[in-house]
């Protein structure tokens, strides 16, 4: 009887009081985990047609959708091209609607007028479906500056 109690004494008196592998709940030492990248946007055609099914739902919205004309040039150029329309709802402004799809826009504007390569870009908007009265010059061009825009309103 004494060779038990004298066996199991010893077997409790080396066990180490607490388990070696703590489990802290700062995850001190390891840092916090990496926050995901935010999701690549890139020119391509399944990013084109994403955009035209949003514009196509917006514009058939009955109610607040505004559509403007979004127009490209060289920054010390006096003439602009079309390259496009933009839909936008009530709350966004139209800055931050151009701003949102320059990365859609900007190598869209290229691809249409390889001038505008490698260059500083200015930017102009109209109202909706007036590209002719704009070429006349009887519909005004407001110049605009993506970089000062807020992307998310």
């Amino acid at each position: 009887m004494y060779t038990a109690l004298l066996a199991f004494t010893t077997v409790t008196a080396l066990q180490h009081p607490l388990p070696t592998r703590r489990q802290t709940k700062l995850r001190a030492g390891f840092g916090a985990p990496k926050p995901k990248p935010p999701p690549k946007k890139e020119y391509s055609k399944k990013a084109l047609e994403k955009s035209h099914e949003r514009f196509d739902e917006l514009k058939a919205r009955e109610r607040g959708t505004f559509v403007v004309d979004v127009y490209c040039g060289v920054r010390d150029a006096s003439k602009l091209w079309f390259v496009g329309k933009i839909g936008h709802d009530l709350a966004t402004p139209p800055e931050s609607a151009l701003t949102a799809l320059s990365h859609l826009l900007e190598p869209h504007a290229k691809f249409l007028q390889p001038v505008l390569e490698n260059r500083d870009l200015v930017w102009g908007l109209a109202r909706g479906n007036s590209e002719v009265e704009v070429a006349k010059g009887e519909a005004p061009l407001e110049l605009v500056e993506p970089a000062r825009a807020k992307p998310n309103h």
